[in-house]
């Protein structure tokens, strides 16, 4: 019979794992496998570790042998994205960094510069990471030289279900030395309404793993007839007088646990680990630049999608080239075939773009203009 009077142990060696009290449970022992322990014994350890129980005078009362092998389980369960394994007799170890963010990159520019001056108010520069995925035409170090860590991966086809794959298995490498890690893509720039200092504050006040989601989502405009191209990088909200709100980009952008990402990263599986940030905005900044954005497309012609990408996407991707034809192909929304259309062509439906955006439009606050 199993009481509150006995203590539990997991035993390998000269290390052992009480089992805590609340998880006697009259005459039922209930392990508690969030730490997947009895597997990280055998890994180890390289032997079987044992249960023993204790009385309340100390005097051993059961000790048995737990034989399991970790590839169980090993198909279904990413251990070294397990945070949660409990320390051995020992504190755990105390991550010496606080916030680090990342993003991916190619060819990019103008989002570049932005990315790295912003975020540099949140965090150290060091502590900022850009993967450099295959830039042929701009490459990063070109772009901010070294104002923040690059890290350099090989040009691929580009497959969004990939991405998402080595942006979590980072995320959690990072996780290993910082407490929180941030990840948005190249344009995307988060900023609450108190300031940084104030988005510090709520962050290292958290006592409990949790990802967070800014409260609004929303794309800066650039204005076809009101607003001029940008100069510089610097004070871009007040280079621009509208916004519209897009719930597309209330992601999950900020964790301090391993998150689980759709491709797209507009979502995650831990939903019942995310929380919302109230006043935390997250800018899209696809928008800011109707120079910017043709000159970008006219760029990233060079990178293919791969063939899972377009399987899988094939209703809403036009390919990178049409056989035979100059310019940038696109999905005729009306048609629903694929035209080509040069520079002019493309400036055009950019700008039709952003009217379309603009009937929700809204004023540009001032705490914004400030912000970035």
């Amino acid at each position: 019979m199993v009481t509150n009077e006995l203590r539990a142990y997991i035993v390998s060696d000269h290390y052992n794992w009480q089992i805590p009290r609340h998880v006697l449970n009259g005459s039922d022992l209930f392990f508690i496998d969030d730490a997947y322990i009895v597997l990280r014994c055998i890994k180890a350890f390289n032997k079987s570790p044992k249960v023993v129980f204790l009385d309340s005078k100390g005097v051993i009362v059961l000790d048995e042998s737990i034989h399991l092998d970790g590839s169980m389980v090993s198909q279904s369960i990413d251990f070294a994205g397990h945070t949660n394994f409990q320390q051995w007799n020992a504190e755990g170890f105390k991550k010496l960094k606080r916030i680090a963010v990342f993003a991916h990159s190619f060819n990019e520019n103008l989002h570049l510069k932005i990315f790295v001056d912003h975020y540099s108010k949140l965090t150290d520069p060091s502590d900022i990471y850009v993967i450099d995925h295959g830039s042929d035409t701009i490459k990063a170090v070109d772009v901010i030289q070294d104002k923040c860590q690059i890290i350099y991966l090989p040009k691929t086809a580009r497959d969004d279900f990939n991405i998402k794959q080595y942006c979590e298995y980072f995320q959690r490498f990072l996780l290993t030395q910082y407490e929180w890690v941030i990840h948005v893509d190249i344009d995307e720039m988060l900023v609450h309404e108190k300031g940084m200092e104030h988005l510090r504050e709520i962050l290292f006040s958290q006592t409990s793993g949790v990802v967070f989601s800014p409260e609004y989502g929303v794309e800066i405009l650039h204005h076809p007839t009101e607003d001029a191209e940008l100069v510089g990088h610097l004070n871009v909200c007040a280079q621009r007088k509208y916004f519209s709100r897009n719930i597309s980009y209330v992601k999950p952008a900020i964790a301090s646990i391993p998150a689980y990402w759709g491709p797209g990263f507009h979502y995650c599986l831990n939903d019942s680990k995310t929380q919302t940030i109230p006043g935390l905005w997250l800018l899209h900044m696809k928008h800011i630049s109707i120079k910017q954005m043709v000159d970008q497309r006219f760029i990233r012609q060079t990178n293919e999608f791969s063939s899972q990408m377009l399987g899988s996407l094939k209703s809403s991707l036009a390919p990178q080239k049409l056989e035979g034809q100059e310019g940038i192909p696109y999905l005729d929304p009306k048609t629903g075939e694929y035209k080509v259309e040069d520079r002019a062509q493309f400036e055009l439906r950019i700008k039709g773009e952003i009217e379309n955006l603009l009937r929700n439009g809204e004023k540009i606050p001032d705490w914004l203009k400030v912000a970035l």
